[in-house]
C-alpha cells in the first residue's frame, strides 16, 4: 500500500538537466526539503518548504503541468531523507524513469534508473552505503587546493566528474584550471560544468 506521509517539496518544475551524463536532457525536477549537510557552497534554498503533497498529488499535479515529459530528478537537499522505494515504485509505475542526486549519506531506495552522488565528507560511508550497487556517476564540487579521495576507494560508477565551484552564476577560472590539472594526472575523472548557470537557465 502506498505510504501516506506527504512529501515536503521546495520547488517544482521542468528544465534541462544542466549537469554530468545527461546534460542537456529534459528533466521534471523535485526539490525536495532538508538537508543532512550544510556546505559553504550549496547554491540552493533546501528548507522553505512551499508544497506537502502525497505521491498521488505530486503525480496528478506533474501530469497537468508538464504532460509531454516521462524524466523526474529528485533533487535537494539531501532527498534520501524522504524518498522511499514505495515512492520511486509509484512513479515508476506511472510510466517515468527516474535520476536521483544524493551526497551518498543515505542509501538511495532501490528501483532508480539513474543515480548521481556527490559526496562532500565521509567517503568511506558512501562507499559503504553503495559496495554493493554501480551508480551513474560521482560529481565533486572541487574549488582550488580541494583533494580527491583515491578513485578506488569511492563506489563504482560509470562516470566520475570533476565540478569547478562557481561564484554564484560566475565561472571561477581558476577552479575550471585546476580541475583541469587534476584530471590531466589521473584521466578517469572529466570535466562538468554546470551548463544550465553557462546559458542562463533554471
Amino acid at each position: 500500500m502506498m505510504e501516506r506521509r506527504p512529501l515536503r517539496i521546495v520547488e517544482l518544475f521542468q528544465s534541462l538537466q544542466g549537469e554530468g551524463a545527461n546534460s542537456g536532457r529534459l528533466m521534471i525536477f523535485i526539490r525536495l526539503a532538508g538537508c543532512n549537510l550544510n556546505c559553504a557552497f550549496c547554491d540552493t534554498s533546501f528548507d522553505r518548504v512551499e508544497m506537502e503533497w502525497s505521491p498521488e498529488q505530486l503525480l496528478e499535479e506533474i501530469v497537468r503541468r508538464y504532460p509531454t515529459c516521462k524524466n523526474i530528478l529528485w533533487t535537494g537537499g539531501e532527498p534520501t531523507l524522504q524518498l522511499s522505494e514505495e515512492v520511486v515504485s509509484f512513479f515508476t509505475s506511472a510510466g517515468y524513469w527516474q535520476a536521483l542526486e544524493s551526497n551518498g549519506l543515505v542509501p538511495a531506495p532501490r528501483g532508480l534508473d539513474y543515480i548521481t552522488l556527490s559526496p562532500k565528507v565521509k567517503w568511506e560511508n558512501v562507499a559503504e552505503n553503495y559496495r554493493d550497487r554501480v551508480v551513474g556517476e560521482l560529481r565533486f564540487p572541487i574549488a582550488v587546493g580541494d583533494t580527491l579521495p583515491i578513485i578506488e576507494k569511492l563506489p563504482k560508477a560509470l562516470h566520475y566528474y570533476l565540478s569547478p565551484i562557481f561564484d554564484g552564476e560566475q565561472v571561477v577560472a581558476e577552479n575550471i584550471r585546476y580541475c583541469q590539472q587534476l584530471i590531466e594526472k589521473d584521466p578517469r575523472w572529466s570535466l562538468s560544468l554546470q551548463m544550465h548557470k553557462l546559458i542562463g537557465i533554471r
